[in-house]
């Protein structure tokens, strides 16, 4: 588990802004899908020498067909085919495995240049069809009840690492079901708000008209409540949906449970969270996964109510799914919705999340591949 003496290891990295991949020491070319419209129309034009309206040829090749080589754009003069290629990287992110559960939930293990495995999660409703992503290898924050925690801290995803689990997954969703992906919910490996500058980077690119278009509405952050990156993200006002990872709601239990919480108190999460900007139908979900005999009972529901007091939310209460080594217990049903009925008297809005693909460890808090 991370120490939480050094307050410094778990504060918002902002330091590592740009999108270049380092590569055995050396800086690889950029990756031309974490390159937002604005900068490559301004590389192209003042770097080199093109017109503006080959920007939108070219973003269209990578976002919409799916390009994976330079040569495939056929409406581009094999010189300035010959200048991509010497400014921008397009090699495609493999896939390394694929793992479908009973339900139907398709866990995507996908191996970066360094050897690192990160995974994402396709997660299909009948209404819609939900892209589980990862912002990290491996995570920091020592959550006590997260698979992902025991592999400690590799390092950040790059923004086209990020934006890439989306392109290939939406590949997997054509080839497997015929559909596509209407949901993205950052809630896979690691803590987005730790990767600030590669996660900002990654969700505007989602969002821009000219790439991949998603509606802010369909896009959720989930966050360990991580106190200076949601200060920085309100300032972004990108609008995305925005979810806290909370589990208790005494400092006392949190701070056992999850050691962000000796970090950032419950005290200074709330003043931010009702700080930040949210349009006029926006609610905060917060997750609340139901640990045996931990985190459920009436005392426990009645904080919970306190907490939320004056703050648009809706609570997303979550079965712990239990993976080996872990000291908790998944709890009963009955506990789960005694926990929801004492919650909903309260007058709060509650929903449960049913488990997905926990039989292939792609459910909450089973992401973590140790290459079994």
């Amino acid at each position: 588990m991370t120490s939480t003496n050094d307050k410094s290891s778990m504060q918002c990295d902002q330091t590592s802004t740009s999108h270049d991949v380092q590569k055995s020491g050396v800086l690889a070319k950029s990756d031309i899908r974490s390159t937002l419209p604005e900068e490559l129309e301004t590389i192209l034009v003042d770097e080199l020498g093109e017109k503006k309206f080959r920007t939108a040829q070219i973003l269209r090749w990578v976002f919409e067909k799916r390009a994976q080589s330079w040569d495939e754009m056929t409406n581009l003069s094999k010189s300035l085919r010959e200048k991509l290629a010497n400014r921008f990287d397009l090699a495609p992110l493999p896939i390394a495995e694929e793992h479908i559960a009973k339900d139907g939930t398709n866990k995507i293990a996908f191996p970066l240049h360094d050897g690192s495995i990160v995974e994402s999660v396709l997660i299909p409703t009948p209404d819609r069809l939900t892209l589980c992503v990862s912002s990290q290898v491996g995570c920091k924050f020592g959550c006590a009840f997260c698979r992902t925690a025991t592999l400690g801290f590799h390092r950040h995803l790059s923004a086209s690492e990020i934006v890439q689990q989306v392109l290939v997954a939406q590949e997997v969703a054509h080839r497997r079901l015929d559909r596509r992906i209407t949901n993205i919910v950052f809630m896979g490996m690691g803590e987005p708000l730790d990767n600030y500058e590669n996660v900002v980077r990654a969700l505007k690119i989602l969002l821009h008209s000219q790439t991949l278009d998603f509606s802010r509405r369909k896009i959720t952050l989930s966050t360990v409540g991580h106190v200076t990156g949601l200060q920085a993200l309100a300032r972004e006002n990108l609008g995305i949906n925005l979810a806290i990872s909370l589990h208790a709601a005494s400092d006392e239990l949190r701070s056992q449970i999850m050691p962000a919480n000796r970090i950032w108190s419950l005290d200074e999460l709330f003043n931010t969270l009702r700080a930040f900007p949210l349009d006029a139908r926006q609610r905060i979900t917060f997750e609340y996964i139901i640990i045996h005999d931990l985190n459920h009972s009436a005392h426990d529901a009645n904080l919970l109510v306190k907490r939320l007091h004056g703050i648009p939310a809706k609570v997303n209460l979550i079965g712990f799914n239990a993976f080996d080594g872990c000291k908790f217990q998944s709890p009963t049903e009955a506990e789960i919705v005694d926990f929801q009925e004492r919650l909903l008297r309260k007058g709060l809005s509650t929903s449960l999340r049913l488990p997905r693909g926990d039989d292939e460890l792609a459910a909450c808090g089973q992401l973590g591949h140790k290459g079994e």
